[in-house]
């Protein structure tokens, strides 16, 4: 299948071409559409009805996934339920960051799906960290690859969840500059979900040029694309390149979708 699409930024994001359905993805289409998603960042997939199984078993044809036992509401464990309501304090995903990237092995692609969206608001931004490492100077492009952070599991979903506890997920050194294992391609790898802090610096250092890179990726505009939801639209996106930010500025009106995440490799340093 030819894996038609246009570009909603010149660098990074993409739209598939109508009528390319990723329940139809025979199994030599998906090197090619790993690839896109590694290349783009971001692939946007409109009208893919599926039921939450049929989401899981594709998901589950682009590498290992991650589980979310316990699930009381009939989701599959492979599967993560968002949804924010009128009920509902925050919502999952808000603040720019890469999914769980505590992980040994953090999430190479999620896989997000959306059943029911609001009538407006809802979006989810996000950020090319490879645009946003490539906008550094060359001296400090040359300081954070001798560096490593310590990613803490304060957000994932299993600990906020109660399934287990931050010491049972514990803690990973990632290197702050990565490659992607497809494209070579550095991309800036702490965000502020996750990372507690530069392991190499002191902890006013380490405070410094965390606020510097964080502030970095918030302003960042012309490095970020915003996609608007509808009703079972698909998003995959490589947190290997990209953060996102779920925008919660819906309430009281519901929002509520299904996440896949698969399991990447071990973070590649840049050299």
């Amino acid at each position: 299948m030819e894996l038609s699409h246009v570009t909603l930024t010149p660098e990074f994001g993409s739209e598939l071409a109508a009528g390319i359905k990723l329940l139809d993805l025979a199994d030599e289409d998906l090197d090619p559409f790993k690839l896109l998603c590694a290349e783009r960042g971001v692939v946007v997939a409109r009208d893919q009805v599926m039921t939450p199984e049929e989401q899981a078993r594709f998901a589950g044809r682009l590498g290992e996934l991650f589980k979310n036992p316990g699930s009381k509401d009939g989701t599959p464990e492979e599967l993560i339920k968002i949804k924010a309501n009128e009920k509902s304090k925050f919502a999952a995903g808000t603040g720019w960051h890469s999914d769980v990237s505590s992980e040994q092995e953090p999430p190479g692609l999620s896989i997000l799906r959306m059943e029911v969206v609001p009538e407006s608001g809802g979006d989810t931004l996000f950020a090319n960290m490879t645009h946003i490492f490539e906008s550094l100077s060359p001296s400090m492009q040359s300081f954070l690859k001798t560096l490593k952070a310590r990613h803490d599991p304060r957000g994932h979903y299993l600990y906020l969840r109660g399934v287990k506890t931050k010491e049972e997920l514990g803690t990973s050194l990632h290197p702050v500059v990565r490659v992607h294992p497809l494209t070579g391609k550095p991309a800036l790898y702490v965000n502020s979900g996750f990372t507690d802090r530069i392991v190499d610096l002191s902890d006013r250092e380490s405070v410094a040029l965390l606020r510097f890179l964080y502030d970095t990726i918030a302003y960042a505009v012309d490095a970020q694309i915003r996609i608007s939801w509808r009703p079972h639209t698909v998003v995959v996106w490589d947190n290997r390149v990209v953060q996102h930010h779920a925008s919660f500025d819906y309430f009281p009106a519901t929002r509520m979708g299904y996440r896949a995440t698969v399991r990447g490799e071990p973070v590649i340093a840049a050299s």
